[in-house]
């Protein structure tokens, strides 16, 4: 779930909650971010805010972690450590996630806020020797999403940005907010196949697709 993510630099809802010592987002905007390449995210130490590039996936042996269940972030050895000290919020404006379509292949779908604004996931980060990676935390998908999909990205309400950072949070304190988003204030569509593809990225990622273009199979 959540395989790939886009993001733009219109973000002034997040600078306006905490005072920044360092914002660096390079490129301003992708449409289109897989696993391994970077995106913006937010972290707070003693008030002091910053946005950085971090690597979409926390690095492991069999390759990399691009999601940690709600349910049991809070126990899994591998996540476990960074849920109770490198929580983080991973800015986007969208994300795409693929439909299972049998043998018509998958079907990749866009989700976004309806009105395009800015979304903080609840995640986790880690710093490594040559990269710093982030994770994102999931619930079960609303009712938008659950057309595409059976799980989502925690999208947290920007009243629990802060809490979801509190260095003093407890697993009390940040479990209820693992929920899944307000499905009534977010849409989905199909877009194009070529989301699926390597090295594909531009203003078509979003383009919403229509059967008689024919690249919906059976939609």
């Amino acid at each position: 779930m959540c395989n790939t993510l886009r993001y733009k630099d219109r973000m002034e809802e997040a600078y306006t909650k905490w005072e920044f010592s360092e914002v660096r987002i390079t490129p301003k905007i992708r449409f289109r971010v897989p696993p391994s390449e970077p995106a913006p995210v937010l972290t707070v130490h003693e008030g002091q805010a910053r946005i950085r590039m971090m690597n979409f996936g926390f690095a492991t042996q069999r390759g990399r972690q691009m999601m940690a269940r709600g349910e049991t972030v809070a126990k899994l050895p591998m996540f476990r450590d960074g849920f109770k000290h490198r929580r983080c919020l991973i800015l986007v404006h969208g994300f795409y996630d693929s439909e299972d379509m049998g043998t018509q292949g998958r079907q990749p779908w866009h989700l976004h806020l309806k009105d395009d604004g800015l979304m903080a996931f609840a995640g986790l980060w880690e710093a490594r020797a040559d990269a710093e990676n982030f994770t994102i935390v999931s619930a079960p998908a609303n009712s938008v999403v659950a057309r595409v999909i059976d799980r989502m990205p925690v999208i947290l309400p920007s009243g629990l940005w802060r809490p979801w950072l509190d260095a003093s949070a407890t697993d009390q304190d940040l479990q209820p907010m693992l929920l899944p988003f307000s499905a009534e204030a977010m849409e989905a569509y199909p877009v194009t196949r070529k989301v699926n593809q390597k090295g594909f990225d531009g203003p078509e990622c979003i383009e919403r697709i229509v059967p008689a273009q024919g690249d919906l199979g059976l939609f």
